[in-house]
């Protein structure tokens, strides 16, 4: 969980090791009881230290729920990275369908923290501009570009169009693919972030049992279906057809 440097000293690595117990067992807490109840003072309790003491690591629950969402998002982005790398040789479509399914795969796993990155915001918690969950949650993001985008060349990207409508919409996606991604185009941003949208309606529909007619094998081959649809239709666009 937390990144140590070989230089650190013993006190730091002491400090990084409870850290690291105390976000394991907020996991636990938050597995068990959900976000909502998730006390600081039980999950002290449980470590063996005081609220009080605890505060010398997080300070607030915000702080706490800050470091569960970048564990979170950084644990996916793993998963996601290690899947991509497996399927590095394998077809287009099925490298983007792989990374989708380990999406859903990890979503299902790990149910109430995927609903804490993903799901209805925490009243009350905004996560700290620029800080540890925007960092790790533009890895996941970079992982699905990488895939998405393998083998497009720099005159394929930018010839996706932006889609028709309101030019504020095209001056907006031109501001977002500035901040963001400055290697892709408006009309790439637009169509990733669409199909980012199509995989995660599909996830969240399973998750929450909205989807309670398909199960097992069959809910997964449905979805693997779906996204193959969904690679075909991004390789059509990358060909121009």
């Amino acid at each position: 969980m937390s990144v140590v440097k070989p230089s650190a000293s013993l006190r730091e690595r002491r400090r990084a090791a409870t850290i690291d117990e105390i976000v394991t067992v907020a996991l636990r807490h938050l597995a068990e009881h959900g976000v909502h109840e998730l006390s600081l003072r039980a999950v002290a309790r449980e470590v063996g230290m005081t609220v009080q003491a605890l505060y010398h690591y997080f300070d607030s629950r915000d702080a706490l729920l800050t470091a569960l969402i970048a564990h979170g998002q950084n644990a996916l982005a793993d998963t996601l990275q290690a899947t991509a790398d497996t399927h590095r040789d394998a077809g287009y479509v099925e490298r983007c369908v792989a990374v989708s399914l380990a999406y859903r795969d990890w979503a299902h796993r790990n149910k109430p923290l995927f609903l804490l990155l993903y799901g209805n915001p925490v009243p009350g918690y905004a996560a700290p501009e620029d800080g540890p969950t925007m960092v790790a949650g533009r890895r996941v993001a970079g992982v699905f570009a990488e895939v998405v985008f393998a083998g497009w060349t720099a005159e394929q990207i930018a010839a996706v169009p932006v889609p028709a409508g309101d030019p504020a919409l095209a001056a907006q996606l031109t501001g977002a693919t500035q901040a963001m991604a400055p290697h892709l185009s408006p009309g790439a941003i637009a169509q990733f972030l669409g199909a980012w949208a199509q995989l995660h309606g599909l996830v969240m529909l399973d998750l929450l049992n909205h989807m309670r007619w398909l199960d097992g094998d069959t809910a997964t081959e449905y979805h693997r279906a779906m996204l193959t649809q969904l690679g075909d239709r991004l390789a059509a666009l990358r060909d121009g057809a």
